[in-house]
């Protein structure tokens, strides 16, 4: 039997030809090690690394680093020269293998980090001369084409600055989030939606479709048209509570999921958790939480985010003008993320129109008519429950005016009933759990306001 092994993809011959790279980091790594304690290597040493370096030249030059343009514009990439390269598989050992972490730290201890500082990149390089050296800064200037386009950061003081990757720069070449753990002060969302289950107008509909869009050729516009650096997009969902704004977000998440062949995450976030009364500790929180969103595949979502984007008031004292302030900085946070934002609100008569202009989209969320409630009625029971035949979605839908969500939760409620009872959702099932939703709050509910289903809810009381 004649069984031929599969042809490689393009991802896996990328994959073998940066193996090399760390191939070669690592017996860069043995050498400085061997250095400091005096132990001696074995005799193919030099010329093992002789020809890893040939390797990876020649990898190089067919083209192992094309990854990056994916996002990065071809400007940039033009810039690049071989030390570049050297930065960047420096500054991404400790992410590529973890097992660098410690022998970087360890043969700088003086840092006690395990990004590299100058003075370790300046040793791993061999460079010797003043000219080599000043090439070398020259390279990690803020102007620069590795920090100015993100794949790069330099972080610390001079002498003991070092590189880290850029959060866009594991994304493209590792194929991964830069964090694996959650961001401080949100929460993942487990949810999944798809778009046959969102019950919302045409024009809403076609709007979020373009949020995906935006998200999903932001980077290929930078690359393809040459476009500057597309962030976000930043977007309000406005709308009553209950009208489908968070489930909106659910749905997007998936769709990216589906249209990019990468998993998307929807993180949360109570604004309680992240403001402060302490005067700075607001933007330290939020920085930190954005900063690990950078470069991940997700979506932040703002519930009811009406205080912070409520009509400011008149500045009376220094905490007015200091609320004023932290406000403004919190939504200009938002702008600069490179990541999609959603701050959801129920009332956008009350958002300063100052706040408006920095939004990307704003999407309209109305309460559903008639024909909306019958589709909320016949997405959210249950597909497989059995039906009684006198339930009419569509006199349903009339007969009493709920939101979406409160629809979500009456249906659910009449399943349990039905599937505790005979098996059948039936009217009185129905009624009983519409009564449920009516009543949460402390208005005197009259069963006039249910219709035709006031009958069904005296059969069982």
């Amino acid at each position: 039997m004649n069984i031929e092994a599969p042809t490689p993809t393009t991802a896996e011959l990328l994959s073998s030809a940066m193996d090399l790279e760390w191939a070669r980091l690592h017996d860069m790594l043995s050498l400085a090690e061997a250095m400091r304690t005096g132990a001696a290597l074995d005799n193919d040493f030099a010329n093992r690394f002789a020809a890893l370096s040939a390797s990876v030249s020649e990898t190089r030059a067919a083209g192992s680093w094309q990854r990056l343009s994916a996002m990065i514009s071809g400007d940039v990439l033009e810039q690049l020269t071989p030390q570049d390269l050297d930065l960047m598989a420096l500054a991404l050992a400790p992410v590529a293998r973890p097992a660098f972490a410690p022998r970087i730290q360890s043969l700088q201890p003086q840092l006690g980090t395990p990004w590299p500082g100058l003075a370790f990149v300046q040793e791993l390089l061999m460079l010797e001369t003043s000219v080599e050296i000043a090439a070398l800064i020259a390279r990690l200037t803020p102007t620069s084409p590795l920090v100015a386009s993100g794949l790069l950061k330099i972080e610390g003081t001079t002498p003991s600055q070092t590189l880290r990757p850029g959060p866009v720069l594991i994304r493209i070449m590792l194929d991964r989030d830069p964090e694996l753990s959650p961001p401080p002060g949100a929460s993942l969302s487990t949810l999944r939606g798809t778009w046959d289950q969102l019950v919302l107008p045409a024009p809403t509909l076609r709007q979020l479709r373009e949020f995906g869009a935006w998200v999903e050729h932001r980077h290929a516009m930078t690359r393809d048209w040459g476009a500057r650096a597309v962030h976000g997009p930043l977007a309000l969902f406005s709308g009553a509570s209950g009208t489908g704004k968070s489930f909106a977000a659910t749905v997007l998440a998936t769709e990216l999921g589906e249209r990019t062949g990468e998993p998307w995450a929807l993180y949360s976030l109570d604004l309680g958790r992240i403001m402060s009364k302490y005067v700075g500790e607001t933007e330290k929180n939020l920085n930190a939480l954005l900063d690990s969103l950078e470069g991940r595949n997700a979506i932040l979502q703002i519930d009811e985010a009406d205080g912070l984007l409520g009509k400011r008031g008149e500045v009376s004292d220094a905490r007015d003008r200091y609320a004023n302030l932290e406000v403004s900085h919190m939504l200009a946070r938002f702008e600069r993320h490179s990541g999609p934002v959603i701050l959801t609100t129920n009332l956008r008569a009350n958002v300063d129109p100052a706040f408006l202009r920095r939004f990307q989209l704003v999407v309209d969320f109305p309460t559903p008519d008639d024909v909306a409630r019958a589709a909320l009625w016949k997405v959210l029971l249950p597909p497989k429950a059995p039906l009684a035949k006198r339930v009419e979605l569509e006199t349903l839908g009339a007969a009493v005016r709920l939101s979406g969500g409160s629809i979500a939760n009456a249906a659910t409620y009449a399943a349990v009933l039905a599937y505790a009872d005979d098996g059948t959702i039936d009217l009185p099932h129905i009624a009983r759990a519409i009564w449920a939703e009516l009543t949460k709050d402390t208005r005197q509910v009259r069963p006039s306001e249910i219709g035709y289903l006031a009958e069904f809810l005296e059969a069982t009381q």
